[in-house]
């Protein structure tokens, strides 16, 4: 994983330099006081899939899926302070004919920015970000087993630093200090340790003498690179990274174990309706461990492995849009 750190590191160090040249040609941007101070964007997307089987020889199962969605940005800037708010909400889920529902989305992540303009591409930025989810989540097929749930995990980072801006399109904010806290309030999960909070001590018959913390602090660096670009006419590219590495974590072997978070997609825009939306979402957190599971020769249920992985989301729909 430390090799995948790397590059993504390559990747951000080697970024500013190329956007930088791709930018010598363009003139400063003078702020128009006529520009309204205030600005307000969204989109709200829903998509409907629906599979049916009759006498399939292949197999399959009924099944009913539906998801919505909302992203929204609002602005207010004048000549020397400029204040971002913005949005990414999305909730997923799909039915079966036995009535099983099994969740396939649940995202809330929240940006505010503050930032102190300048002449230059450079601001000086205070960033707060905040990220968790609606609803319980399950190991399915499995839907007595909680593995989370709101504000468990839930992550909130206070990051104090620089945003550089060289284009309207592309921006990297990088901070040295920034503070994280892992949340994690539903004590069933605290007590296990889930998402790297001090679980609980049990005694000789398991039951709890100390029950586990919900909350972690961490202190570290975080870079956030964003690009919102629109590719052709009906194409837009929007794509987010974030990099956060622990400092004081206890174990130093872990010191340099990065957390990644990468949410990407692509909107392609059919009419003013209807879009397809291809989206991808990597992600990678030391203290976020993904459990399997294997049956043993009894023909009981074991865990198998408990570890780290490198967690990756796609989905690809046509979806109803309306933007605001």
């Amino acid at each position: 994983m430390k090799r995948l750190n790397f590059v993504f590191l390559f990747f951000l160090v080697f970024s500013i330099p190329l956007v930088t040249f791709a930018n010598v040609k363009d003139t400063a941007s003078v702020i128009n006081d006529s520009v309204k101070a205030w600005k307000f964007n969204s989109i709200i997307y829903t998509g409907l899939n629906q599979i049916g089987f009759i006498n399939w020889a292949a197999g399959g199962e009924n099944s009913l899926s539906g998801k919505i969605g909302v992203d929204y940005v609002l602005k207010y800037k004048n000549r020397k302070f400029q204040f971002i708010h913005e949005a990414k909400l999305a909730y997923g889920m799909v039915g079966y004919t036995d009535n099983r529902l099994e969740k396939t989305d649940d995202k809330i992540d929240v940006l505010t920015a503050f930032s102190r303009k300048s002449n230059t591409n450079w601001e000086a930025t205070g960033l707060i970000t905040f990220k968790s989810q609606f609803a319980p989540g399950y190991k399915y097929p499995d839907d007595s087993t909680m593995i989370s749930a709101f504000m468990a995990p839930g992550y909130l980072t206070l990051s104090m630093g620089v945003n550089y801006k060289p284009k309207k399109w592309f921006q990297i904010f990088m901070s040295p200090v920034s503070g994280k806290f892992t949340f994690v309030l539903n004590q069933q999960l605290a007590n296990m340790g889930s998402f790297g909070v001090t679980k609980a001590v049990f005694d000789t018959a398991g039951n709890v003498i100390v029950p586990g913390k919900n909350v972690k602090g961490e202190v570290g660096i975080n870079v956030l690179t964003s690009v919102k670009h629109n590719l052709m006419k009906n194409i837009n590219f929007n794509s987010t990274l974030n990099l956060y590495n622990n400092y004081i974590d206890p174990n130093k072997a872990n010191r340099w174990n990065i957390d990644v978070d990468w949410d990407t997609r692509f909107i392609f825009t059919i009419n003013k309706l209807f879009s397809t939306i291809l989206y991808f979402h990597l992600k990678y957190d030391h203290d976020s461990k993904t459990i399997k599971y294997g049956i043993d020769d009894n023909g009981d249920k074991v865990k198998v492995m408990e570890k780290p992985m490198i967690q990756i989301k796609e989905s690809l729909g046509l979806s109803v849009t309306l933007k605001i």
